[in-house]
């Protein structure tokens, strides 16, 4: 039996969960996770899981190349893997890269690049195109299909009952992550707590969703927005994060005080009935006992605005185009990989309350850029989050310089064009292209399935 698979007795067998993923100073990496929109190109129609053109026929596509290996459930062809990259599915069909650990954000880049290459491929045979953007902006929720996965018909069932917007979340919004490592419990709260203050701020700058159902939908990051209301146990901003002294245990408190969606055992799915993952240990469940598998499948039904698992997930930006991938990766790196340039960017965001926190997420997915910061006085003082990207972004930029990894702040130069250039968010240049263009959605499909990376090489 692995330890992942032995019984977890009590709440103390996972003390040191997270202190288990903590990696020394020259072994942290960073890793990227890409979600987009797939569309037929004929008739724009959502791309399904089955029938002609198709996802399973473009992951069929891929394992012929010889250069992917299979992921299914059952019998349900629902990825691929190539070495450390893996194109996983989400629940309303998109296409997600989830990329490996790299040192540095040259290999990442040349990582994407090849994925882009070979779904481009691959998809092109099946007349099928990419979107990167927050939202889907063609078709209704009704008209988008369900992924035939199993974890995903539990929350399909679920959510519904926590929250007005959980279907849109799962089917019509699609993301950008980066993942981080930490040195130990204090260097890993440190940079949850800075990454929390940031998070809005960074959902402003990356803002791409202001479309849905081919109309303006009154939101600059409408993605953002659904989030806000999918499930309020699991989903935004975690006050313990902003105390003084906050540490591993905060974060496991709270993760086993979340219900739990389902128990999975020999593939078959079981609705948690409300139980935390708490309530388990104490208690079992139908007989069965946790376990650390278990455990690490329940932190993977958890979303707040940063997650921990033996790594840090930062999850606040909406999808947008190849260059704003290696943009969030870049910024984050650089905020949070040096700690004098985290400790300057932390005293930018450190006074609000947490209940300003929250206002000023909710405002930045109407305004984006435009939303007015909360408790900000005086003469001189920023008024609004476009005041203080200037200073965010250089602040990144400073933090790679001194880590050595200055060559990578060419990254940050679509970011900082646009913020120099102002007032337009991303999300307002979707728009303006859109009425521009006679609201056409073929010109809008195709400002959206651009691949490039070399504009900022």
């Amino acid at each position: 039996m692995s330890d992942k698979d032995r019984p977890i007795e009590r709440e103390a067998d996972l003390a040191g969960y997270f202190a288990a993923g903590a990696k020394p100073r020259a072994r942290w990496g960073i890793g990227l996770e890409y979600e987009r929109f797939g569309v037929r190109a004929d008739d724009l129609s959502p791309v399904p899981y089955d029938g002609p053109r198709s996802v399973r026929l473009l992951l069929e596509s891929l394992l012929g190349t010889g250069a992917w290996e299979p992921e299914r459930e059952g019998g349900l062809l629902l990825g691929a893997r190539h070495g450390d990259t893996r194109l996983t599915l989400e629940p309303g069909c998109q296409l997600e890269m989830s990329g490996g650990v790299h040192a540095g954000l040259d290999a990442a880049r040349d990582e994407l690049a090849w994925f882009l290459q070979s779904v481009t491929a691959a998809s092109e045979p099946l007349g099928l195109r990419w979107l990167g953007i927050g939202m889907q902006p063609l078709a209704s929720l009704g008209d988008i299909p369900w992924l035939p996965k199993k974890r995903y018909a539990m929350m399909r069932d679920y959510l519904p009952q926590r929250g007005q917007r959980g279907l849109t979340m799962m089917q019509q919004t699609a993301c950008i992550q980066v993942n981080l490592d930490y040195s130990d419990e204090q260097d890993a709260l440190d940079k949850m707590r800075t990454a929390m203050g940031l998070s809005p701020l960074v959902t402003a700058l990356f803002a791409r969703s202001p479309l849905t159902e081919r109309r303006p939908n009154g939101f600059l990051s409408a993605r953002a927005w659904a989030w806000r209301d999918t499930d309020p146990d699991r989903c935004g901003l975690l006050p313990f994060v902003f105390r003084d002294g906050a540490g591993f245990r905060d974060y496991l408190d709270w993760a086993l005080d979340v219900p739990l969606f389902f128990v999975v055992r020999d593939g078959t799915y079981l609705p948690g009935g409300g139980r935390t993952f708490r309530d388990w240990i104490r208690a079992g469940f139908d007989g069965l006992r946790p376990t650390q598998r278990d455990f690490e499948t329940h932190l993977t039904t958890l979303f707040p605005e940063v997650r921990l698992k033996r790594y840090i997930e930062l999850r606040g930006a909406d999808s947008g185009d190849p260059l704003a991938v290696l943009a969030l990766g870049a910024l984050w790196k650089g905020l949070l990989y040096d700690a004098p340039t985290r400790a300057a960017a932390w005293d930018l965001v450190r006074d609000p309350s947490f209940a300003d926190r929250n206002v000023l997420l909710d405002a930045v997915c109407r305004e984006g850029p435009a939303a007015p910061l909360p408790g900000r006085g005086g003469p001189g003082a920023p008024r609004r989050v476009r005041d203080l990207l200037p200073e965010v972004l250089a602040l990144a930029r400073r933090g790679l310089t001194a880590q050595g990894a200055g060559a990578e702040a060419r990254w940050l130069a679509p970011l900082e064009r646009g913020v120099a250039e102002g007032p337009e968010s991303p999300a307002e240049e979707v728009l303006r292209h859109w009425n521009v263009t006679g609201q056409d959605p073929r010109v809008l499909v195709e400002m959206l399935s651009r691949n490039t990376l070399a504009d900022a090489a």
